[in-house]
């Protein structure tokens, strides 16, 4: 998937709504680094410790705005550096082993290596957490969102609701069969396909329509693995438009997936790109965007493929 930079309105978007995620990686590195400096102020000066938070911050608020749909990377990213902090004192103790003339270039060599170290336990950090996210038996557990927007209740309902064939931004619906079922595929940008990595990613699931009326909307989702999740929607009228209410029950969540879900409130994005659509509102939402990731990015560089001439783009 190719890479989109952002405009400074989904940067604000995505800062906005990774506020959970972002929190949770700051806090790592960074209350090592005041502990370390509280406990034992020659492992870490004070004001360097002060330093180092602020970079760390910024560092993960700048991965979160290029990289928003890689929130296992922020966290791996957040405890390798984690790592690199602590590890930071022993580097220049190392350095200063040899001779006096030589300290500048065996510091730069270790923190070089250092860095590339840095990358490689992100790797294995962000495999470990991938593990650990989908491990474990699925919790029954209901998801919850809602917005408010500036528009009738029949305009949201014929957005949010999903219903047989009709087609609503990347989710495409067939007819419904005698049993009420019908087809879905939904589009996620931000997924390449395994067979064919230069496309999108297309999920495919049956769903049925439990209850519908003026007001609110039920529907009972299959998944392809066979679970089956159910969705709610209930639309109120308010002065400035209408409010819309979504409470999901997650068919094959794990405790894992459901805290990465709330992290980087998923539900809300979800919204969030059917809203901007009604507003007529350019594309914030993180599902529409790429995923691309930094460890993808540094791979590229590393090692550099050859363009595949049969290839067309």
């Amino acid at each position: 998937m190719l890479f989109d930079w952002p405009t400074p309105e989904q940067m604000l978007y995505r800062v906005m709504r990774l506020r959970r995620l972002i929190a949770l990686a700051i806090m790592i590195p960074v209350g090592v680094m005041l502990i370390g400096s509280a406990i034992d102020p020659t492992f870490l000066a004070p004001d360097r410790a002060t330093i180092g938070a602020l970079a760390v911050s910024a560092l993960v608020v700048g991965h979160v705005m290029l990289f928003p749909n890689v929130a296992v990377e922020t966290l791996s990213l957040s405890l390798s550096v984690t790592l690199l902090v602590i590890a930071a004192p022993f580097i220049k103790a190392i350095a200063w082993m040899v001779p006096a003339e030589n300290f500048g270039a065996a510091y730069a060599i270790l923190v070089g290596l250092s860095l590339i170290g840095t990358i490689l336990i992100m790797a294995l950090v962000k495999t470990a957490l991938s593990l650990l996210i989908y491990a474990g038996p699925a919790l029954k557990l209901r998801v919850r969102a809602a917005v408010d927007l500036p528009c009738s209740v029949d305009v949201a309902h014929r957005q949010f609701a999903l219903q047989p064939a009709t087609r609503r931004g990347r989710i495409l619906s067939g007819p419904a069969d005698a049993e009420g079922l019908f087809d879905v595929a939904v589009v996620a940008p931000q997924v390449a396909d395994p067979e064919h990595p230069d496309q999108p990613f297309v999920a495919r699931l049956a769903a049925k329509v439990l209850h519908s009326d003026a007001t609110s909307h039920q529907v009972m989702l299959v998944l392809a693995n066979g679970h089956v999740a159910a969705t709610s929607q209930t639309f109120e009228r308010t002065p400035d438009g209408c409010r819309v209410e979504m409470v999901e029950m997650p068919g094959d969540f794990t405790a894992g997936m459901h805290l990465m879900f709330w992290l980087t409130d998923q539900q809300a994005d979800n919204m969030t790109e059917t809203a901007d659509t009604i507003l007529s509102q350019p594309e914030r939402a993180n599902g529409l965007a790429h995923g691309v990731s930094l460890l993808a990015v540094a791979s590229a560089v590393l090692s550099p493929r050859a363009p595949v001439i049969t290839r067309a783009k």
